[in-house]
């Protein structure tokens, strides 16, 4: 083996074995003679175990030389391995960096990736994600107690673009300073909670984040990562024992922002205790859980039975739509959105009352 000088670097049992040749001794007699074992001659000379600090006093001893050289010999062979395992780990973590959107990098972890120092880049990176390595976050199961809606069979880029997702809103979410969970006081404040979709995102954000925080819930707002497939997270933080809703801002539509972050207190009030829940965006399971958070992120924003009597009097014209959303104390792109999911409405009508806006942390 050679370094990158083009020296060459052996295993110490490389030399041993010339040294045991020389003296026309086989590995059985050079172990009588040394007082090592047998094996422990046959696995040093085939270079599949160390000279040990042990071993490097017997043979400096039989050969009449210093330890210390035995144990440099060691260390050079050691250093080379590792530097060339640490070259083929680098190959790979640049590989997955490849697979990151460069400009959420920058504007969520303001990591620039640079081609001239690939080392530089990767060390941002395992910052951010607070891992030793980036191939951590190919590991499907990297979030113990990781309760998903989604099919297990997701290839390797979204596992790791979704693993990336989740450890930056934890990060975010550590820093918000928060009470103990409080599903009841949730529950009841749902009127005030619907009555923040009547304010612009400067009004409401402030508003939305105290409330929770004294709920015990930490809410974190991420741009969207491409290929994720990341809807929003719930996940229990066992710190301070308050619960952590993160959703992305994907399409910037208010109403599935809305519906999102309704659908993730839905899962806290449900599931908070000892483990993570994904919501995905493709390939959902619509197990019990996905149904109940469905469930009450509909009947939070708008009271079922007054949808279904509204929706029973077939009056969808917008002066209908205004006067029920009045009433339900919820803006009008709630109510519109929702007929849209439920295909009363087609998906092109009332495009003017559709609101875009940014709610990133």
């Amino acid at each position: 083996m050679r370094n990158k000088e083009g020296r060459v670097v052996n295993h110490p049992g490389v030399y041993l074995k010339d040294a045991m040749e020389e003296l026309g001794l086989n590995q059985s007699e050079f172990a009588l003679r040394t007082g090592l074992s047998t094996k422990n001659v046959s696995t040093l000379v085939n270079g599949e175990s160390d000279i040990t600090f042990d071993v490097a006093v017997r043979l400096a001893a039989f050969f009449n030389n210093e330890v210390e050289g035995w144990i440099n010999l060691q260390t050079k062979y050691n250093l080379y391995k590792y530097r060339e395992k640490r070259e083929k780990e680098l190959e790979e973590e640049w590989r997955i960096v490849q697979m990151f959107n460069k400009e959420f990098l920058s504007k969520c972890c303001n990591v620039t990736i640079n081609n001239e120092n690939k080392e530089k880049t990767i060390s941002e990176m395992r910052n951010v994600f607070r891992v030793g390595t980036l191939q951590a976050l190919k590991k499907d199961d990297m979030y113990a107690f990781c309760k998903t809606s989604v099919k297990k069979d997701i290839d390797e880029k979204t596992i790791i673009l979704r693993n990336a997702w989740i450890s930056i809103a934890e990060t975010v979410a550590r820093d918000i300073k928060c009470s103990t969970f409080d599903k009841d006081k949730i529950i009841s404040e749902v009127p005030f909670l619907r009555s923040l979709t009547l304010k612009r995102p400067e009004e409401f954000q402030p508003l939305l984040k105290s409330f929770l925080a004294s709920a015990g819930v930490k809410l974190v707002i991420l741009p969207y990562l491409s290929n994720s497939n990341v809807s929003g997270v719930t996940k229990w933080m066992r710190d301070d024992n308050s619960v952590m809703v993160a959703i992305n801002d994907c399409g910037k539509v208010a109403d599935r922002i809305w519906f999102s972050i309704f659908h993730e207190l839905g899962h806290a009030i449900r599931n908070h205790k000892r483990h993570l829940t994904i919501s995905y965006e493709k390939n959902k399971i619509e197990d019990e859980d996905e149904k109940a958070a469905n469930k009450f992120a509909q009947d939070s924003l708008i009271d079922p039975i007054a949808y279904s009597d509204f929706v029973a009097k077939r009056h969808f014209d917008l002066s209908s739509i205004d006067r029920f959303a009045e009433q339900q104390g919820v803006a009008d792109f709630i109510v519109i959105g929702r007929l849209k999911k439920d295909k009363i409405l087609g998906w092109t009508q009332y495009q003017n009352r559709i609101v875009k806006y940014s709610v990133v942390n």
